[in-house]
């Protein structure tokens, strides 16, 4: 890589994703051989179905039991395998500056706060390494209320530095738009994969659920990795505080203890009804709360993405 050191990606990470491979469950397009189903049948990994002979089909993909039993010549097809095509989209809007957790190497090594947009970067860029060290293709989209940052799939030392160098520029200041930019995705994406979205999902469900289902219309996989910071959980605070919206500016003086209770209530059913929809759309669902160590997260999400 161009550069020794980055923001959001330690050597240390490097060493514990080489151990690690990450497989989608559904059909994918790419351009070579690699770890994933293909849409496409040829002569190679797994059985899939039979069809007639015609005049140049080698004779070593003849079925010769069922010329046996029926006196007619049929190939035997297999499902193919490809590498998988990627794209990786950061919300950078305000929302994301927020933060109080504390963890172990999150964004620098060692002991260190950490707000949701850094916790996510460091999702991303482990993520972006661990697909292109497997040989799949990776790109990044970066947004807030529309496209901010756009990197092309791609592969190498050379593309992820591009990656990493890129991420690093962005600074999360504006409003949201989720479920917009979704949509635009959604059209760019010409050929089906792997979507992956590390977000803190601030936008009204039902418009999330539509973007969602835009995606996987175009029958894309999607990974969604809801970002949360443990206070916007729970609202632990003890005295009455003045609160401020990061994407508007508006506040709300409040007595977090009073409001607690209903609070965490609505909390729980958003992420419940998250998971839900996700669910029902056959959607990776994902809670990555930031006092969670990354490579923790990490390995959560490959153990719900490689079940089949």
């Amino acid at each position: 890589m161009a550069k020794l050191q980055y923001r959001f990606f330690k050597p240390a990470q490097a060493a514990q994703l080489r151990r690690m491979a990450f497989t989608v469950r559904g059909v994918v397009e790419g351009v070579y051989a690699g770890l994933h189903k293909s849409p496409h049948k040829g002569f190679s990994i797994e059985f899939a179905e039979h069809r007639e002979y015609v005049p140049g089909d080698e004779i070593k993909h003849l079925d010769w039991t069922v010329l046996a039993k029926t006196d007619r010549y049929y190939v035997k097809q297999y499902e193919q395998e490809t590498n998988l095509r990627a794209t990786i989209c950061l919300d950078a809007s305000a929302s994301m500056r927020f933060g109080s957790a504390v963890q172990t190497g999150a964004a620098a090594d060692g002991t260190t706060s950490v707000n949701k947009f850094e916790y996510a970067s460091v999702l991303a860029c482990s993520l972006a390494y661990l697909l292109s060290n497997q040989q799949d293709m990776v790109g990044l989209i970066g947004f807030d209320d529309k496209i901010r940052m756009e990197i092309p799939q791609g592969n190498g030392p050379s593309h992820l530095d591009q990656i990493f160098s890129g991420i690093e520029k962005i600074a999360p200041s504006r409003t949201t738009s989720l479920a917009d930019t979704l949509h635009q995705v959604a059209s760019k994406i010409p050929r089906r994969g792997l979507v992956i979205l590390i977000s803190d999902l601030f936008d009204e469900p039902s418009r999330l659920i539509k973007a969602f289902e835009h995606l996987r219309h175009f029958r894309h996989q999607l990974v969604v990795m809801h970002v949360m910071d443990p206070q916007e959980m729970e609202l632990n605070y003890n005295r009455p505080m003045t609160f401020e919206d990061m994407e508007d500016g508006s506040r709300l003086q409040i007595d977090p203890k009073a409001i607690r209770d209903d609070y965490q209530r609505e909390v729980q059913e958003f992420i419940a009804l998250m998971q839900s929809k996700c669910g029902q759309a056959r959607i990776d669902y994902l809670l990555a709360r930031t006092d969670i160590p990354w490579d923790m997260q990490i390995r959560n999400l490959l153990m719900r993405t490689s079940h089949r």
